[in-house]
C-alpha cells in the first residue's frame, strides 16, 4: 500500500494531466527548483544527512557532535541529541522504525541514541580509526554496519547489544577487513539485502555478499573474496611513468560514496580527484585487456551485440549536426555532450561512435583517452571494417602513451585497408608520432596486475569537483532514478541526465562547497549540506525566485549554456591543477592519528 507521500507524489508529479512524461517532469522540476528553506542549529559544518523511509523525518550530524532530527516539510526541529561523540560525525541513521539513531564519528566510535530520550543508548569502541559511514539493511532496520579507516566494517544488531573486548584480538564482529586501505564509505542493497557496496582509499569499489562472510576478529584472515570488483578502465593504464609517479602529490583517487540504485542493480561512485561513475552490478562490461589487443589485432576488445546500419531521425540528427558545429568551433566538451545524446538513443551508431572518439581525443580530460578507445573498439564490435574506427583505436592507444601497441595496430591497419603514410597525410602524422616515441625509448605504462577480472563503467559524469573533501556524495533522483545529483567543490550542485550524462542544471547550493545531496525518498524535494551550518532544502516553487540568504545568493540557475561549459571547464582545471590535492602524507598522517585533531578544523579535510 503506498504512503500518503507516495500518494501525492503521484498525484501532483507523476500522474498530473493523465500521466506526465519524462520531459515534463523535467521541465518542471527543473524550471522551478529553488531553495525552499535554510534548518538552522548546528554549531558547526554538516557533513551527514538521512531521510527516514516515509520521508517524513530527516536526520543531520555535525561538527558540532551534535545529532538534529528534523520535520523539514513543516521546517520544524523535532530534537537535538548531544552525542557525547570526542571527534566530527560523519554518518547517521535511523534505526528502529524511526525511533532511535546510529552515529559514526572521528573518535572511531558508533553510538546509538534515543531521539525520544535525546540520550546515549550504546558506545561502540570496535574501530581503531575514523568512522565514515554506517549503513543500515533495507528489511532489518536493526541491523547495522559501520566502516571506518581502520580499513573495517564491523555489524552490530542493537536488539542483542554489544560489548567491546577487551582482548588484543578485539572484538569478534568484523564483517570485512582489507589491510591495504581504509574503507570511506558502505551502502546495503535495497533488493538483495544480502549484498553491501564498499569504497575505499583506492579506486576499486567492492561489492561483498555477506551470506559468504562470517564475523570474525579484524585481521583475521578471511579465504572468502568479493563476489565483484569496480574500477573505470582507464585507471588499470597509468598513462604517467614510474619517475614522475613517485613524485605525484596525490597517490590515486579514492571513493568518497558509493551506493546503489532502488532497482539494486546498479551501483554509483563518487571518485576524490576524479569523476562519478555508474556500473552494472551484475559486471558485464569488463575493464579492456590491452595484452589481449596485441594478439588478436582483429578482435574488438568489448563484447557487444552486433547491429545493422542506424538511421538517425531527424530530431537525433540536428543534435548530431550540433555536435560537428561545436567540434569545428574546437569546443570539445560540448561536441562530446551532443554526441552523447544522440548516443543515449543510438548506442550501436558507429558514426556517432566514431565522432566521440575524435571529440574525447581533443578534449584530453582525465580518462578521455580510454573513452576513446572503448567507443572505436564497439564502434569495430558493431563494423569490423570500419576504417575509421580502426583508425580511432590506434590514435587512442597513442594517447594512452602505449606506443608499441599502436605500432602493432598501425601495421595492421595499413594492411588491412592497403593504405601508406606516403598518401595519407593523416596516417604519416600518427606513424611518425609513434615511431619518434619508440624511438624516444618511451616505455608502454605498466599495466596493473589481477584486474582482468573488474567491472568497467556504464556510464561517466563529468563536470563537478572533488578534490577538497573526502565526503562527497552522490545519488540518484527523480520518478524512475533518471538523473544523477552530487555536491561540488566550486560550490554549486549537479545534476547529469543519467543516460545521456549531460549536466542539465548547475544551482549554487553552498558559501564554500557542498558534500551531501540527499533525495526524499517520495516527494521532489532534495536537502544538502556543506561547510555552512545549515542543512538547506530545495523544492519546486511556484515562481522563479533568488534566496539572498546574508552575503550571497543562493539558488541561482545557471540556466545559460555559455556560463554551465565555463563552470565545467573550471572544475575540470581544479582537478587538474596539483594544488588542490591534498599530499599522500597528509592522508597517510590524518589516517594514523598522527595529526593533531584541533588542526583539522574542518571535517571535510581530506583524511
Amino acid at each position: 500500500m503506498k504512503s500518503p507521500l507516495q500518494a501525492l507524489y503521484d498525484r501532483q508529479l507523476k500522474n498530473w494531466d493523465g500521466g506526465a512524461s519524462q520531459k515534463a517532469w523535467r521541465g518542471y522540476f527543473f524550471n522551478k527548483l529553488n531553495l525552499e528553506t535554510t534548518l538552522k542549529c548546528h554549531g558547526g559544518c554538516v557533513n551527514c544527512l538521512q531521510w527516514s523511509k516515509s520521508g517524513r523525518l530527516l536526520l543531520s550530524g555535525s561538527d558540532d557532535k551534535t545529532v538534529c532530527v528534523w520535520e523539514p516539510l513543516r521546517h520544524k526541529l523535532l530534537a537535538q541529541i548531544p552525542s557525547h561523540h570526542g571527534e566530527n560525525i560523519f554518518s547517521v541513521k535511523f534505526v528502529n522504525k524511526d525511533k532511535q539513531v546510529i552515529s559514526g564519528a572521528g573518535d572511531g566510535e558508533v553510538r546509538h541514541l534515543d531521539i525520544a530520550a535525546t540520550s546515549v543508548l550504546s558506545a561502540w569502541r570496535c574501530h581503531r580509526h575514523r568512522v565514515k559511514r554506517c549503513c543500515t539493511v533495507e528489511d532489518d532496520d536493526n541491523l547495522v554496519i559501520s566502516s571506518s579507516e581502520d580499513g573495517t566494517a564491523r555489524q552490530f544488531d542493537i536488539r542483542e547489544g554489544h560489548t567491546c573486548s577487551s582482548t588484543d584480538s578485539g572484538c569478534s564482529n568484523t564483517l570485512i577487513s582489507l589491510e591495504h586501505c581504509s574503507i570511506k564509505s558502505i551502502n546495503s542493497n535495497p533488493v538483495r539485502t544480502h549484498l553491501v557496496c564498499v569504497g575505499t582509499s583506492d579506486d576499486i569499489a567492492r561489492v561483498y555478499d555477506r551470506r559468504m562472510l562470517s564475523l570474525t576478529h579484524a585481521g583475521s584472515p578471511d579465504s572468502t573474496p568479493e563476489l565483484a570488483r569496480y574500477l573505470p578502465g582507464h585507471l588499470a593504464y597509468p598513462t604517467v611513468d614510474a619517475e614522475e609517479d613517485e613524485n605525484r602529490f596525490y597517490s590515486g583517487p579514492s571513493i568518497t560514496w558509493c551506493t546503489f540504485d532502488p532497482t539494486g542493480n546498479f551501483l554509483l561512485c563518487n571518485m576524490g580527484g576524479e569523476q562519478i561513475y555508474l556500473y552494472d552490478v551484475e559486471g558485464k562490461l569488463k575493464v579492456i585487456e590491452l595484452e589481449k589487443m596485441a594478439s588478436d589485432v582483429e578482435s574488438p576488445s568489448m563484447p557487444l551485440p552486433p547491429s545493422s546500419t542506424v538511421e538517425l531521425d531527424t530530431d537525433t540528427k540536428e543534435v548530431k549536426e550540433e555536435g560537428n558545429s561545436h567540434y569545428k568551433q574546437k569546443d570539445y566538451h560540448r561536441a562530446i555532450t551532443a554526441y552523447s545524446k544522440c548516443l543515449a538513443r543510438y548506442p550501436h551508431s558507429v558514426v556517432l561512435l566514431n565522432n566521440r572518439a575524435q571529440a574525447l581525443l581533443k578534449r584530453e580530460w582525465k580518462g578521455d583517452e580510454y573513452a576513446a578507445l572503448r567507443d572505436s573498439s564497439t564502434a569495430l564490435n558493431i563494423d569490423p571494417d570500419n576504417e575509421k574506427a580502426h583508425f580511432r583505436q590506434i590514435q587512442s592507444l597513442h594517447a594512452m602513451k602505449y606506443s608499441k601497441l599502436a605500432k602493432i595496430k598501425l601495421k595492421h591497419f595499413q594492411t588491412k585497408f592497403s593504405r601508406t603514410p606516403n598518401t595519407d597525410s593523416a596516417l604519416k602524422t600518427i606513424s611518425d608520432e609513434i615511431s619518434t616515441a619508440i624511438k624516444n625509448n618511451q616505455k608502454d605504462p605498466p599495466i596493473r596486475p589481477d584486474l582482468s577480472d573488474c567491472a568497467d563503467y556504464v556510464q561517466r559524469y563529468t563536470g563537478h569537483c572533488n578534490c577538497k573533501t573526502d565526503i562527497k556524495e552522490a545519488n540518484f533522483f527523480g520518478p524512475d532514478q533518471e538523473y544523477i545529483m552530487a555536491g561540488s567543490d566550486d560550490k554549486h550542485i549537479f545534476f547529469w541526465d543519467r543516460n545521456s550524462c549531460e549536466v542539465l542544471r548547475v544551482y549554487k547550493g553552498d558559501h564554500s562547497l557542498v558534500n551531501c545531496v540527499q533525495p526524499n525518498p517520495h516527494l521532489p524535494i532534495i536537502a544538502s549540506s556543506g561547510l555552512e551550518k545549515v542543512v538547506k532544502l530545495w523544492s519546486p516553487q511556484s515562481q522563479d525566485l533568488v534566496v539572498d540568504d546574508g552575503d550571497h545568493q543562493i539558488g541561482l540557475l545557471n540556466a545559460d549554456e555559455i556560463s554551465l561549459n565555463e563552470i565545467v571547464r573550471n572544475n575540470q582545471s581544479q582537478m587538474d591543477s596539483r594544488e588542490s590535492i591534498p599530499t599522500f602524507a597528509m592522508i597517510q598522517n590524518a589516517m594514523l592519528g598522527m595529526v593533531d585533531p584541533d588542526s583539522l578544523q574542518n571535517s571535510c579535510n581530506p583524511s
